[in-house]
């Protein structure tokens, strides 16, 4: 198991792949106060520690332990029959070639993020409620 550098007994954070993009775009705004907390604290540790590991999944993630919708920590939006959240994790993974479980370098989602074409995103990101509030989607898609 890769370790991260920083702590020799940290583990790479489990981050569900679609956050890796909403991470470009985050600007501290979220759900809740908490959330935002957590959300920052994860972003400005990613964003700051090129050498930083994580693990893609699909699935509830680090991110996610603050959020609303998360329930017994299955997210309630993956409950219903559109199953949305994860449909936008299986884009990701897709589009930037990835399998669940890859680690993955803060330095490389840098990267990988930034070469997504506008279309790539707004498939992924097309639905998303925070799409407005993006300085990602924005940058890519409302050039």
């Amino acid at each position: 198991m890769v370790k991260n550098q920083e702590d020799a007994c940290s583990d790479p954070l489990r981050i569900r792949a679609h956050h890796i993009l909403c991470m470009q775009g985050f600007h501290g705004i979220g759900y809740s106060r908490e959330f935002t907390k957590n959300m920052t604290l994860i972003t400005e540790k990613i964003r700051n520690n090129p050498s930083f590991f994580i693990k893609i999944i699909i699935g509830a993630d680090s991110i996610c332990k603050h959020c609303p919708h998360l329930s017994n920590g299955v997210c309630e939006m993956e409950m219903d029959s559109l199953k949305f959240i994860s449909s936008m994790d299986v884009l990701v993974l897709k589009n930037l070639n990835m399998e669940a479980g890859s680690l993955i370098s803060s330095a490389q989602i840098k990267t990988l993020t930034g070469n997504l074409s506008p279309k790539i995103v707004k498939e992924i990101c097309g639905d998303c409620r925070w799409r407005n509030d993006c300085l990602y989607f924005q940058e890519k898609c409302l050039i």
